[in-house]
């Protein structure tokens, strides 16, 4: 004779190895700290009640945890909002060229890119040169000669050291100035175009996305134009 094997049946080694099994630990919530105080008043001794100042104690406990639990779901709801907000004002940069030290500049060939340089002081001469943002070869270099403090505005024609068009591609400007034998770096505010948004939540920062699939924080922006 078989035996008879029905399927969805538990027995009694079933329940108990269930029982002695561990449970997951939940964190304590502030609905769980509720059935906890509800729990002690309903099994305090008679004979030695709660005293009031621990009862006001507890509730003070209580409605300290609900204000923080709020507190906490608003300040997510902030967070999320201002996310939003920040979306949508970066979106309207989408098609504009913005200037950003170091910004990497497409050249489709022949188009003529700005940028500018900020000085602190006079300067003899200001020499720019011209980078393939892929290999680091400079293409074209230019000396824009004397000039005084404040900031100094240039064009590239998108030609290189032959005057031939540069080849399509990406390029940055770097640049030093130059006061009798000493010189030093400069920071140059390239022009490029953003082509996209998108938010980074590790950062908390929106991010321009530029040409090549490169990205570039708002907060480096300098200036906007069409």
């Amino acid at each position: 004779m078989s035996d008879l094997n029905i399927g969805g049946i538990r027995t009694v080694a079933d329940l108990r190895a269930e029982a002695a099994a561990p449970k997951p630990e939940a964190d304590l919530d502030r609905n769980a700290f509720l059935r906890l105080f509800t729990t002690q008043l309903q099994n305090q001794n008679p004979l030695d009640p709660m005293k009031n100042e621990a009862f006001v104690a507890q509730l003070a406990q209580f409605s300290s945890l609900e204000a923080t639990t709020r507190m906490s779901d608003s300040l997510d709801q902030f967070v999320t909002t201002q996310s939003s907000e920040k979306i949508m004002r970066g979106a309207s940069l989408i098609g504009k060229s913005v200037f950003a030290s170091g910004a990497v500049m497409r050249q489709d060939g022949g188009k003529v890119i700005s940028g500018y340089v900020e000085l602190d002081q006079v300067a003899d001469n200001i020499r720019l040169s011209v980078l393939d943002a892929r290999t680091g070869q400079i293409v074209n270099s230019m000396d824009l000669g004397p000039q005084i403090a404040g900031e100094v505005g240039f064009d590239w024609n998108g030609g290189n050291f032959d005057g031939e068009a540069a080849p399509n591609g990406d390029y940055v400007f770097q640049a030093e100035v130059i006061n009798g034998n000493q010189s030093r770096g400069l920071p140059v505010y390239g022009q490029t175009r953003v082509q996209g948004v998108s938010f980074n939540d590790e950062l908390g920062q929106v991010l321009l996305e530029i040409s090549d699939g490169q990205t570039l924080a708002l907060s480096e922006v300098a200036r906007i134009s069409e």
